[in-house]
């Protein structure tokens, strides 16, 4: 198949879009695991009424107020994050973003997880979690 101006424009338009939701998805989730382990009530401002927030099947909580209250009474974790994936999502304005790595609770094991995040726009530059949704990995 030929390419026209038109698809041509298009991949353009594409690889930019995949490119800045990339850069967005990596600088988000250093950001995001770091309030997560060392100052979890940051996490706070990341979501808004809006939001939805599921753990390990329990969900989804709805809301800013009950998304930290769950937070809060999970134990202390450390996530070491391994692959990060993206894609655009219905709205030019959000990102959905698919991250796996390991997690230690408490000081023990290093257990695997899955995290799925939709980042939407609130403003140029900045984004607030939509949506987010966290499953240990069990083999």
């Amino acid at each position: 198949m030929a390419s026209t101006p038109s698809t041509r424009r298009q991949h353009v338009t594409d690889s930019f879009a995949r490119r800045s939701a990339d850069d967005v998805a990596k600088a988000f989730i250093p950001h995001y695991y770091n309030l997560f382990d060392t100052n979890r009530e940051g996490l706070a401002s990341l979501f808004r009424n809006e939001s939805q927030f599921t753990f390990e099947g329990d969900g989804p909580k709805a809301g800013a107020p009950a998304i930290m209250e769950k937070l809060r009474t999970l134990p202390p974790v450390q996530h070491q994050p391994q692959t990060i994936e993206t894609q655009p999502s219905t709205n030019p304005n959000a990102i959905l973003v698919f991250c796996t790595g390991n997690i230690l609770v408490e000081q023990g094991k290093p257990l695997k997880y899955s995290e799925v995040f939709q980042l939407v726009a609130s403003a140029p530059g900045q984004y607030y979690l939509h949506n987010v949704i966290f499953r240990f990995n069990y083999a």
